[in-house]
């Protein structure tokens, strides 16, 4: 005997908010690294190869609930889902609605935890960039910015480092 569609959907659901919360927690770890002034680059990469792991699953999520809709009759977006959830018996269909609107809120939870890192990352990169500049010697000349706020040049031997 199969199972009704709603106990199927609330395994995917469930499935689909156990990765979300994993991967939240993996952009929270994320982010403490980053903001440490010397981060580890391994474990940054370890979370990076985790997230890109997770990542794939909630994709997989995401394809098997589609199927789920079109096994159902219905198209695979937000009108087959609310379609589907007008389908059930009322208990049934507020207990559902209540896990998808969790799993939508953990998705938005996700995309602000991303942005935040992604910004962090930008003003690392930023800071390298600026001191990499900052250490390119062009015949003997370093762009800066003068008191006016223009560029200029600011002349630094070359015997500077055997001071």
């Amino acid at each position: 005997m199969s199972r009704p569609a709603a106990q199927i959907f609330k395994d995917l659901l469930l499935k689909a908010i156990g990765n979300l919360q994993q991967l939240l927690k993996l952009l929270e770890q994320e982010r403490e690294l980053l903001q440490q002034p010397q981060s580890d680059s391994g474990a940054v990469e370890a979370i990076t190869a985790a997230k890109n792991q997770l990542l794939e699953r909630i994709q997989q999520d995401v394809d098997e609930r589609c199927a789920f809709l079109v096994e159902q009759q219905l198209t695979p977006d937000m009108d087959g889902m609310d379609a589907f959830f007008d389908g059930l018996p009322p208990a049934a269909a507020v207990a559902l609605r209540k896990g998808w609107n969790q799993l939508v809120e953990l998705l938005e939870l996700v995309k602000e935890e991303n942005l935040k890192n992604g910004r962090l990352i930008n003003r690392a990169v930023q800071h390298f960039d600026m001191l990499l500049n900052a250490m390119k010697v062009s015949q003997g000349k370093v762009r800066v910015y003068n008191p006016a706020g223009g560029a200029g040049d600011l002349n630094i031997p070359r015997n500077l480092g055997k001071a």
